[in-house]
């Protein structure tokens, strides 16, 4: 009887509290306020964001969400743009913030959201939410006993959300696939299980020379070229100098630019010291091979010391040259960094092509991971990977690189659009049309 008297109390707890729910048009502040706390915390949802998107990209900004008595408990950051015919579509990068669980709260949500969102002449809602679907090794198997969050994307189709897919590619608005690693133990250990590649990558940085420093609002300039120059090189989108100068206008708080330069006497002394000691190794097989008989083995030694020799010398000639061209040094890498809710995440990176095997991205990489301890971060998120993880995968060098930290591989559950009125459909029709004769 007791147990039946508390499941009625609770459901009409629950009723009571659902006929408190509001939605409301939020201000600027108490989105900010909210979008802090929130589980589901990242940069794309941020008054920051917004703002650069609103000063570049001219989107119109709303800030709405679900107001339970006093307290927030689901909100979003919503741009709208303009498309054909003044017919605009609306889409909340990273979001919605709410509870995808939670059934009837996310179905008030969205019910208020089609009535607030066709009130504007909207069309379509797109959402790329921060959830996880799944955990995944460092090889990107499935664990065990990781189960995947197939309820949030039923609850959110059951609401009339179509979902764009588990893409494995990075064919959608924001990457689904990313490689992360959690700052649960102190650094050293970290670094203790990090691939011996990266650790010796890592050291090898420092004894060649290199050293990071974070840029400035000066800095945009190279970090620009050098961005442009790698995404030339492999293929990917680069932004332009303008946007980057509204990017550090508007969100200067929440990034850090790392910049990777070569000091040239680091440089020049450490060549010289690995040329020193090879012509030393060298000229003692010479001398055993005088003394002793020659084997294939002491032959093999002697061969690789005459390659090794070869190589220093003509690396020590870039040094001097080196010396002469860039006396106070050189920018080669650079690395920009975003603060994002509980993580601190890699967003872009770019190495000049001629200083590739001082392989920067390693100590700068490395600067971000220790910034992250310092600032009390949970995770460092190296963000984009594909979902493919086929050596023979034009992407598969960024997942590789990343690997070298020793984390997982962090699958979110993806793109959904939700359509707004009829107009949705003759839109995609329009843009499958579109695409046909762009193929031709």
């Amino acid at each position: 009887m007791m147990f039946l008297e508390n499941k009625i109390l609770k459901k009409l707890e629950k009723s009571l509290g659902d006929d408190s729910m509001e939605f409301v048009v939020l201000k600027e502040k108490e989105f900010e306020d909210f979008s802090k706390t929130s589980n589901q915390a990242s940069f794309m949802q941020t008054v920051e964001l917004a703002h650069l998107k609103e000063d570049y990209l001219k989107s119109k900004i709303h800030y709405v969400g679900v107001r339970d008595k006093k307290r927030i408990i689901a909100g979003a950051m919503i741009l709208e743009d303009d498309t054909i015919f003044h017919k605009k579509k609306f889409y909340a990068p990273r979001g919605l913030l709410v509870d995808y669980h939670d059934q009837e709260l996310l179905s008030f949500f969205t019910t208020h959201l089609k009535k607030y969102i066709k009130d504007c002449c909207g069309f379509v809602l797109t959402i790329d939410p921060n959830v996880i679907y799944r955990v995944r090794s460092s090889d990107g198997e499935i664990l065990p006993d990781e189960k995947a969050d197939d309820q949030a994307i039923d609850n959110l189709k059951e609401l009339g959300y179509r979902h764009y897919g588990f893409n494995i590619y990075l064919d959608s608005l924001q990457a689904r696939w990313a490689y992360r690693m959690s700052l649960d133990e102190d650094y050293e250990i970290k670094k203790s299980r990090f691939s011996k590649s990266t650790r010796k990558n890592i050291d090898s940085c420092i004894k060649k020379g290199l050293l990071v420093r974070e840029g400035t609002i000066d800095d945009l300039e190279v970090m620009t070229e050098i961005f442009d120059l790698t995404s030339k090189r492999k293929d990917f989108f680069s932004r332009s100098l303008e946007y980057y100068k509204k990017m550090y206008e508007h969100m200067k708080d929440l990034m850090t630019i790392y910049i990777a330069y070569l000091d040239p006497e680091v440089y020049y002394n450490h060549t010289k010291s690995l040329l020193d000691a090879e012509l030393l190794n060298n000229k003692e097989l010479e001398n055993k091979m005088k003394m002793d008989n020659v084997g294939n083995k002491l032959l093999k030694k002697k061969e690789t010391s005459d390659t090794l020799l070869n190589k220093y010398q003509l690396e020590l000639k870039k040094a001097k040259k080196f010396q002469k061209d860039y006396p106070s040094g050189l920018d080669i890498g650079c690395l920009l960094s975003l603060r994002s809710g509980c993580e601190y995440l890699t967003l872009s990176s770019g190495v000049l092509e001629e200083y590739k095997s001082f392989t920067p991205k390693y100590l700068m990489y490395e600067h971000h991971i220790k910034e992250a301890y310092k600032e009390g971060f949970q995770y460092c998120n190296f963000y984009g990977i594909t979902g493919d993880f086929n050596p023979q995968n034009k992407y598969y060098g960024i997942y590789e690189f990343k690997k070298g930290f020793n984390g997982n591989v962090i699958e979110l559950i993806g793109q959904f659009e939700l359509p707004i009125t009829r107009f949705y459909f003759i839109y995609q029709f329009m843009k499958k049309i579109r695409g046909k004769i762009k193929s031709r």
